[in-house]
Formats: C-alpha cells, sequence, structure tokens
C-alpha cells in the first residue's frame, strides 16, 4: 500500500465525521440531499506538503461535471481539520443572505479540540 492509500485509510473516519457534518449542516437549512456527494468516496485525493509544519496533509477534492472544484477536505497530520463544500443558493429563512458554502473543522485531537463543528458561510445578497 502507497503512502497515499495508507493514509486515506487511516484517516477515513475522521473524514467520514467531518463529510457528515457538512451534510447534516446543509440538510439543517435546506432539506433531505442537499449534499449527497459530500462523502470520502466521491472525494479525489492527494498529499500536500504544509509549508508551515514542513508535514503532508490529506487533501480530498470534489469536483463538478465541468471538473471545478465544489468542495475540499484537508486533513492534518496533528489530527486538526477543514472541510467545505459549495451550495450556492439563497438562505431560505434569511432574506437578503446567500449561502456560499457549508464548513465544517475541528482542532487537533492532542489539543482536545476533536469535536467537529460546522456552519454555513454567508454573504450579503447582491
Amino acid at each position: 500500500m502507497d503512502a497515499l492509500q495508507h493514509r486515506i485509510q487511516a484517516l477515513h473516519p475522521r473524514a467520514e465525521a467531518l463529510c457528515a457534518a457538512l451534510r447534516s449542516e446543509a440538510e439543517r437549512v435546506f432539506g433531505a440531499e442537499t449534499a449527497l456527494g459530500c462523502t470520502p468516496k466521491t472525494a479525489v485525493f492527494r498529499l500536500e506538503r504544509d509549508p508551515a509544519s514542513g508535514a503532508d496533509s490529506l487533501v480530498g477534492e470534489w469536483q463538478d461535471e465541468h471538473g471545478h472544484r465544489i468542495g475540499m477536505l484537508v486533513l492534518h497530520p496533528d489530527g486538526g481539520c477543514f472541510g467545505e463544500f459549495d451550495l450556492v443558493r439563497m438562505h431560505p429563512h434569511k432574506p437578503g443572505w446567500f449561502v456560499e458554502a457549508v464548513e465544517a473543522w475541528a482542532g487537533a485531537a492532542a489539543h482536545g479540540n476533536d469535536a467537529v463543528c460546522a456552519d454555513l458561510r454567508l454573504l450579503a445578497a447582491p
């Protein structure tokens, strides 16, 4: 098993928790099946060197049918992670607000910040 596959397998539970938080937050506001494609299985992964730490982070991306990125996961070696998935629609309950994406994050497990949190990324509607 190569380094990438090993890292994907080792971090799968963390990636799944991040995706579950993204889907849950999207579905809370927009209803079921809003972010069905947001799963570790549908992401394309690579290792990417963090310039600050010098360590390799696992990065996964989702793309639309035209090859444009519509979301990503970043899982750092210390357990910290971040994910986003584009929603691109008006907020159904907040007039004048546009939902760009749903975001989820967690801190490093070693520092006791391993709970996954999620929220919407809002912009004032044009």
